[in-house]
């Protein structure tokens, strides 16, 4: 079964995967917590109200320009000030989770589950990502894209769950082949140049890995 350790800067990949019963047990989470939450169901159609629906086309070099650090941390300040007070606890409950022994990709959707109020949390975060996107003129694939990139810059690894897609299936009765993705890296990789730009960042990069986790 694949296992991982998140946060930290710290992903632990245990060989002897298991991606069927990875999928269907996250598939079985997602479906319940979804019928305690009938909220999380309009994760989906939240996320059609980006505007930004254009194809993005990653740059060959990798390179980051300082425009999309800024508008990265731009949308990230934006969803904490949404959460406001209750980042406390949202992030109180992620490193529990990231303290786990042997912490699954498959804890997260129980974690929701489990805790009402981190799921409406959640799902208030991801309305200010989305605001924010449209202020930015971001796609939510570029977006990825710049997050994925600054992390892996500043050697930040997390596990960047696609909670909409993951909802979406499990409303259609499909599991998902991907439940979650490494992103980042473990110690600084990618361009030089992305390295320094985001030197200047890394404190917030660092302070955010929570929403970064949970697709935020």
């Amino acid at each position: 079964m694949k296992k991982l350790a998140i946060g930290c800067g710290v992903v632990v990949l245990v060989l002897g995967v298991c991606a069927a019963g990875v999928t269907y047990y996250l598939y079985r989470q997602v479906s319940s917590t979804v019928a305690q939450f009938a909220e999380l169901a309009q994760v989906a159609d939240l996320e059609r109200n980006i505007r930004n629906h254009a194809a993005f086309e990653p740059p060959s070099s990798e390179e980051l320009t300082d425009g999309q650090i800024e508008k990265l941390v731009q949308v990230q300040g934006e969803v904490r000030r949404r959460v406001g007070e209750r980042m406390a606890a949202f992030e109180e409950k992620y490193k529990a989770l990231v303290h786990k022994n042997e912490a699954s990709v498959s804890d997260a959707p129980a974690l929701l589950r489990a805790y009402g109020d981190l799921a409406k949390t959640w799902l208030d975060a991801k309305r200010g990502q989305i605001e924010a996107l449209n202020s930015a003129g971001l796609s939510l694939e570029e977006y990825r894209w710049i997050r994925h990139q600054a992390y892996r810059a500043a050697g930040l690894a997390f596990v960047d769950l696609d909670i909409g897609k993951l909802v979406d299936e499990a409303k259609r009765g499909m599991t998902s082949h991907e439940p979650g993705r490494i992103s980042g890296a473990i110690g600084p990789d990618g361009p030089e140049s992305n390295r320094a730009r985001v030197e200047r960042v890394r404190k917030q990069l660092e302070q955010n890995l929570a929403l970064a986790s949970f697709g935020l």
